[in-house]
Formats: C-alpha cells, structure tokens, sequence
C-alpha cells in the first residue's frame, strides 16, 4: 500500500463530506482527500489528478443510481470505487458489486475502522482482480503462441508425468495432447530410450541450467534426429518444480553432418599422410645436409688454395640456404599435422624482443638500413608464452622486410589493444618497412602456403614461400590475428596480435633507480626521426630532459648555446652512422671545444666496423650500444656514464617515520580470512589505533549500526555479503540517519574496472592485498591527516624457482615485526590442512561456488607469503570454479597440495628457529 492514499470523495451533502473527511482523519492510515460535489467535476478531477480510491454517493445533482457507477466506469474502467448510499439494502449492495463497485457502505453505519477497511479492502480487491485478469491473459497468449510454434514443446512435473504439450508434439508423435497428459516417457517410448529422458531431465533439475544436446527419437515408432533444449520450470519463489523441454526435427541436417563428417575425416587422413611424408622426407634430408654443412666449415678451417676455398663457401652457403628451406618445410608439416604445440613459460619481453632485434639490426646495418623497435609504455613488464615461436615470427617478418627493402628504414612496434577480465594482454605487433610493397591482388594469399608476392621465373628474391604461412599459423596457436597493409612502391606493414597472460601486477617497465637520473639533461642526435622518438620517449619516463637534434651540426650548435645559457647537456647521446658530418666527427668536434670536453657521451650504432670500437675509445665515449637498443641496456649505460650507484631496495628506503601522524583511530575492519584479520589488526593496533572485527559483510553492517566508528576498512570478497553490498547498506543507512563514514576497500582484485566499482558501491577509497604498510598508511591518512602523502612505490617480490619463500618480502609486510609473523605462519599451517581437506569435498562433488570460496580463501593466506608458485596453482583452480568446469581441479589440487607441503615446511622452520628471517 502506499504510503499516503488518495481519495476522491463525489458527494454533494457537504454535512456528509465533512464527517467522512473527519472519520479518514481519525485512522492511522494516511489519507488525502479530494471532494467533488457531482459526477461531472468528479471526473475531471480524476483527469486531472489520479486517485487511488473513490468514495461515491449514487444520488448527485447531475447523476443518480447505478449509472453513476457505469459513468465512472466507462473512462476509469479500474479505478477502486466504495458507495456511499443512505438506503441500507442488500439488494442494493449486491447490485453496486455486481455492476463493479468494491463495497456498498449505508451512510448511517459509518465510522473511522469501518471506513478504512474498507478502502483498503476496494484497493486490495481491485490489485488482485488486476493479476488474475493478468494471469489469464498472459497464460493465454503462452498457450497460443506455444500452440503455434512450429516446433515441439512439453513440460513434465517433477515426477515425469507430462503436465503440457503443444500441438507440434501431438502431430509428431501421433498422439491426442489430452492422451498424452498424465503419463510418462515410459508409457511412449521403449525403456532405453526413456531412462535416458528421464536422466537428462534430472540432471536439469539438479544443476537448474539449461541443458542442450541433438539425439536420436524414436518416440512414434521410427527413428529421428531432434535437437532438444532442455530447461527447468521454476515457481514464483524460484524452487524448480518441473523440467520443460523444446525439440525440432533435424535428420535431414545431422545426415548432411555425417556425411561431412566423413569427408572432413578423409581429408584429414589424406593431409595427414602428405604432412607426415613431408616431416620423414625433411629428417631423411636434413641428416646428410648436416654432414655436407659440418665437413665444409672443418675443410674452411684447413690450408687450402684460394680456389678451393671459394669452392667450399660456395657449397656452405648453398647448404645453408638448403637447410633454411628445409627447416621452413619440418615447421610447416608439423603444424599441419598437428604436432606443434607452445611452450607457455614467463619471460621478460622487452629483454627477450631487444635480443631478438640484434642480429637483425646488424643484418639492416649491413644493407645500410635502419631498424627501431618500440614498446609502449602500457606493454606489461612479464608475460607468459612461448617466446621461442614468436622470435619465429617475427625474425620472419622483420627479416622479410629487410630483404625487401632498399633503402628507409624498418620500425617494429608493440603496443597492448586490451587486457582481458583473466588479466591477459592482447598484443598488437607492427613491422612497417619502406619497401618495395606488395600488390593489391596478392595481400590475401601471401599468408597461404607457397605463395610468393614474388613469384614468377623472372623472380628477384629467393625462398620457400612457407615462412607467411607458418606465421599465419602460429599467430592463430597464440589466439591472435596476422594480417598486412601495402602499397606498392611505397611499403607495406605487417599487423599480428597475440594473447599473453600477465606474470606480474605491475605493468611498468621502468628500472629501480630512475630518480637517481631524473633532471639529468641529455642530447639525442639521430638523423633517423623515428629513433629520435623512440630515444625521447624512453629518457622522458625516467625523468630525464632531452633535446632532439636531426644531424651533427644542429647538436653541435645546440651543445654550445646550452653551454652559453648556463644550462649545459651532461650527456649525449648520438648516432654513429649519419649524413654529412658522422657521430664520429661530431665528437671530436666536441672534444675540440674545452667548454664541452669532458661532455659524457654515449654512442648508438646500427653497424660494427673493425675500427669503430677503437676510434671510440681513443676519443673517451663511455658506451657504445648497437640498435636497436633495449631499455635495459640504455638505462645501464647512461647509469655507468653518469657513475651513478643504485641501492639495491631503493623502493624500500621510506619509513613511516617519514609519514604524516594519524591521531588514534576507531577502525571497523570486515575480513574473513584469518591470516589477512591478524595482519591487518596488529598494524592497525601497532599505529595506534583500535580495531573491531566483522568476519562477513552482513555482521560488518550490524556492527556499524551499532556502533560509532571513525573508519571501516572493507574486504570486497566475503561470504554471506560481500563488501560492495555491505557498503550499499550502509549508504542507504546513511541517508535515513545522516553522516558519511569513510570506507576503504580492501582486495585482491586488481583488474581494470575494479576500483570503479568499489567507488560506484559508495567507498571512498581503494588499497590492495596482499596488504603494502605504506599504502595502507598512506591511505588512511589521505582521510585523517592534513595532507596526503606521495604513495610508495612498492617492489615486487620475486618467485624462487624451487618455490621457495622471499623472507624479506614477507617481514616487510608485517612492519618488521618478527612475532607477528609467526602468528600468521601458525594460522597458515593450522588453516591449511582443513581449507585443502574442504576443497576434495567440494571437487568430488563438484560444487563450483563453494570450490572458488575455498580457493580464494587459500588465496588470502598465501598473500603474507608474497609471490610463490602455489599462487599460480590456486588462480588456476579459482578461474576452473569460475567457469562452471571442475575436470581439471583434482589435477591442480594434486599440484597444490605439493606447492604448499614446500611452504608449509618453510614457515615450519621459521617457527621451529630452523631456518632464521633476514
């Protein structure tokens, strides 16, 4: 009912209006009345405003009788209406019912309890009167459009007795619908056929999910192919009370698929065997090339005669080339024969691409070419895949466009398109060259094997016209796409992408130690403008002021007239290999002018002559770098140049004593993982603070409602309430009692769109776990103390191969603090046993949700442990819950249990005194 119910009152007897109006102020029902003396003013006002019942008096000046009634009726068809009648009759009030009116109440029996009930009961009957005619209506239009449908559609009862069928399923089986209602599938079909029914209708009702399959039907007699969906009924409180299903014939289509089946069947045996021949005949081929390769480089290394020795490169290099062939051949049929797999393992890949880049910019060297390679700065640091395959890729492609390209340069770019909910980053690789380009007609093929854009007997280039063809192919193993854009005469670009999971949560690339170079002034001269760039984007995410030059004379005026202005470059760092004036010859200009002598310089070089070393040395360069250049390297030569030193836990030379002080706080803190409550409560308690403790978000909300705190500090995921409802609870408390609590939100989520969603949910803030003590600080003090603090930056962990533990990492997050760290580990190697026993029972019965309840607890107490191999294993078994499939968890229980034996035995000894913390 609403909270305040409007009444329009149509009497024209306004000693009679008054004393209604006195008895509606009497009740606890809120009332707001209307009046209207005559059925004419009645209605417009109901046109004007809407009522929720209508007091009527049947004797008006303008109406009289039942049709007062029908009046109102016929514009307000479902308006609530109670007569007012000064006769008291029977026969009246069964007519006033019977021509739709709720209630008939005589004038002379009214009073204040009377009255309102009923009102109530009008408004009342009416609603249900309005969801009966509803219902029919809507139970009506199922029926037709069901009885309509081409298709055949029957409900059973939990029992299998069939409680419906369609006019479809009649004529499909040949049985009256009302033959049909009230039996089984056994009283149909022969007894194999309806155990299997009657076991798919059980496996609905027990997983209440949509279940869908094609299978044979042999329902009338004959057999038929039928595409079946099958699904649960479900009453208005949500329990399942019967199954439904809805199938079509499709013999016609599932002969079609055999057929192709077997053709597809055929044709793989026939691809098969040709792969197959292909992979022996590349082996057979490949054992005597070896010898005819190694016989040759042994003869080269003998005293031979000029002739003999010209002879013998000859018959290397032709061996060489037969053996690349032969290799792209091997590759080929084993992707075709299914036999390639990837090896997914972590690798960093600027490092891992930047190795990649060095023989290939020695060889664009060679052809006088220059080759850049950039990473954007949103490229994750670590990532897991097969980086053996995709050095294949892409010194196939970065190679492809050397040998097509004269003269310009060669640019390989990594970006990131997406990182997906698993936290895995799309990758978007470009090679763009200045090429020879391909034409329009040939782009679509040349990733098809043996096909060349170069093709023809008149052809300029050599090759197998496999090596597109393998890229296409391991790109597609990487859940990626290749594809190119080319003009010809102008260049062309080649596009691939690849999924690769993120190993770490930082996605910074940028080295320790950056704040050592900062403000460090630097000159970039490179006559490539793309390497400039490159070169300038880099410095600038370490701090550093870089000014470009194009060529050796702009650096050399640009040196002196920073030198006059008072503001010198401490170091240069320039190209070798330029027009007109070279590298070489702008530093000994350089070192000729004594105000810019003892300029640090560091040289970068897409060619390595015999010489240049040397000529370098005599003129004090203090690193020489070949291009492409890794971040890495550069970062490690300007720090040599500079003589810088780096602290080896720079990250970790801030202290709190450094911070802004927090006076004591009330801190309700809502967290159901054990080892998670004891860290947080003894730092919070060691600050100074007291800290009260929900163990789910539903006893979060009761706690604060009765309670008076200065901050609750949130776990997003918990049982019973997570913590983004607890704190739309609380909000929605907010605005009846007034006030604003700050809520931080505690979690382990750190995907994109998370933190948007703490704040959506009404938190004002967001710290990550496993809990960083500087930003946990930092961000209870942006609320309560003066001025908040620049963040921390905090250092990862690194996990040991033997699955060791980073002790360093591990007291750090307890502040130091040795006995609370033995705490925890004692909560960790009570909790373990129980958390892994629970996990085999919900496996063995395969209950998704509360495997990933138990997994993600895990979770929580391995965080005090920082990064170890077991984290992986239990994201894995998280991700299989989360997926609705469990075939995989007994496997990665098994794996689990191992990892945590080592921890367990780990913190063993750090209790025992076995093993000591550093």
């Amino acid at each position: 009912m609403p909270q305040s119910i409007r009444i329009l009152l149509i009497e024209d007897t306004l000693e009679d209006a008054d004393l209604v109006r006195h008895y509606l102020t009497e009740t606890e029902e809120a009332f707001t009345v209307e009046h209207a003396e005559t059925l004419s003013d009645g209605l417009e006002k109901l046109r004007a405003t809407s009522a929720d019942v209508v007091l009527l008096d049947l004797d008006l000046p303008d109406s009289e009788g039942l049709g007062t009634i029908m009046a109102i009726h016929a514009d307000f068809p479902l308006l609530p209406l109670v007569v007012l009648t000064s006769v008291s009759s029977r026969e009246l009030a069964a007519n006033v019912i019977q021509e739709g009116a709720q209630d008939c109440l005589p004038k002379a029996n009214i009073d204040a309890d009377s009255l309102n009930r009923s009102v109530r009961y009008a408004i009342e009957r009416t609603h249900r009167q309005r969801v009966e005619s509803t219902l029919e209506n809507s139970e009506a239009r199922y029926r037709g459009l069901v009885n309509s449908l081409p298709v055949c559609v029957l409900q059973k009862d939990m029992d299998g007795r069939f409680i419906f069928a369609n006019q479809a399923y009649s004529d499909f089986t040949g049985h009256n619908v009302d033959d049909i209602l009230g039996k089984t599938d056994f009283d149909l079909s022969p007894n194999d056929v309806a155990q299997k029914f009657r076991d798919d209708d059980h496996r609905v009702v027990k997983s209440g999910k949509l279940f869908r399959t094609v299978e044979v039907n042999t329902t009338d007699g004959k057999t038929a192919w039928v595409e079946v969906i099958k699904s649960p009924i479900r009453d208005a409180h949500g329990n399942i009370v019967g199954t439904q299903a809805i199938f079509w014939d499709v013999t016609e289509r599932q002969m079609a698929v055999e057929a192709l089946t077997r053709a597809k069947e055929a044709a793989e045996d026939a691809s098969r065997a040709k792969s197959e021949f292909l992979a022996n005949m590349s082996h057979e081929i490949r054992t005597p090339l070896n010898a005819v390769i190694g016989m040759a480089e042994l003869l080269l290394d003998t005293k031979l005669t000029s002739t003999q020795r010209d002879y013998l490169k000859m018959i290397l290099e032709s061996g060489e080339s037969l053996l690349s062939v032969i290799n792209d051949i091997l590759d080929f049929s084993k992707i075709e024969a299914g036999k390639l797999d990837l090896i997914a393992k972590p690798f960093d890949i600027r490092e891992t691409v930047g190795d990649m880049m060095k023989p290939l910019g020695v060889r664009a060297g060679t052809n006088h070419l220059e080759l850049t390679c950039h990473f954007d700065s949103a490229v994750p640091a670590v990532v897991e895949g097969d980086a053996h395959r995709l050095r294949q890729i892409v010194v196939n492609l970065v190679g492809n466009a050397i040998k097509f390209t004269e003269v310009g340069e060669i640019d390989f770019d990594v970006s990131v398109d997406s990182i997906t909910p698993d936290n895995e980053a799309i990758l978007h690789f470009q090679v763009r060259d200045t090429g020879i380009g391909i034409p329009e007609g040939k782009l679509q093929k040349i990733f098809e094997a043996f096909e060349q854009a170069d093709s023809g007997s008149t052809r300029q280039y050599g090759g197998t016209g496999l090596g597109l063809a393998i890229c296409a192919r391991l790109v597609d193993l990487m859940d990626g796409h290749i594809w190119v854009e080319s003009t010809l005469g102008q260049g062309s670009t080649f596009h691939f992408t690849g999924r690769f999971p993120i190993k770490e949560s930082n996605l910074s690339a940028r080295p320790e130690g950056t704040n050592r170079v900062q403000g460090t002034r630097v000159l970039i001269v490179d006559d490539n403008a793309t390497n400039r760039i490159i070169l300038d984007e880099i410095v600038r995410s370490w701090g550093m002021r870089p000014l470009l030059a194009a060529d050796a004379d702009e650096g050399l005026m640009l040196m002196q007239e920073a030198q006059a202005a008072g503001d010198p470059f401490t170091l240069l760092l320039t190209d070798f290999e330029m027009p007109g004036k070279n590298g070489l010859e702008l530093i000994q200009a350089i070192r000729d002018i004594p105000d810019l002598r003892d300029t640090l310089i560091t040289v970068l070089s897409s060619s390595e002559r015999p010489t240049t070393r040397s000529q370098c040395d005599a003129l004090d360069v203090s690193g020489f770098l070949m291009k492409p250049v890794k971040q890495s390297e550069l970062f490690d030569a300007i720090v040599v140049a500079l003589g810088v030193e780096i602290p080896e836990h720079e990250a970790h030379d801030r202290h709190l004593e450094d911070h802004e002080k927090i006076r004591p706080l009330k801190i309700l803190l809502a967290e159901d993982n054990l080892a998670n409550q004891r860290l947080a409560i003894a730092l919070l308690q060691k600050w100074g603070h007291s800290v009260t403790l929900a163990v789910n978000g539903k006893e979060g909300v009761e706690t604060w409602r009765n309670g008076a705190f200065d901050l609750v500090i949130m776990d997003v995921q918990m049982p019973e309430m997570d913590g983004l409802e607890a704190t739309r609870r609380i909000r929605n408390l907010e605005r009846i009692r007034g006030g604003h609590i700050p809520i931080v939100a505690m979690t382990a989520h750190a995907l994109t769109g998370d933190r948007e969603k703490c704040l959506e949910a009404g938190m004002d803030g967001y710290t990550s776990k496993p809990l960083r003590i500087h930003e946990l600080y930092d961000t209870i003090a942006g609320f309560f103390g003066e001025k908040p603090p620049a963040p921390a930056e905090a250092q990862e962990s690194i996990i040991s191969e033997d699955g060791r533990v980073d002790w360093t990492h591990a007291l750090q997050s307890c502040d130091g603090d040795t006995d609370l760290l033995k705490d925890l580990l004692q909560i960790f190697l009570d909790e373990t046993p129980l958390l892994l026993n629970r996990l085999d029972e919900t496996i063995a019965i395969e209950d998704c949700d509360a495997t990933y309840r138990t997994a993600h607890t895990i979770t929580g107490s391995l965080r005090i442990l920082g990064p170890t191999p077991a984290n992986e294993v239990v994201r894995k078994l998280e991700q299989a819950a989360t997926s609705g499939t469990l075939d995989e968890a007994p496997a990665l229980l098994s794996e689990l249990r191992q990892r945590l034996k080592v921890l367990s035995e780990n913190a063993a000894d750090i209790i025992t005194g076995k093993q000591f913390l550093p």
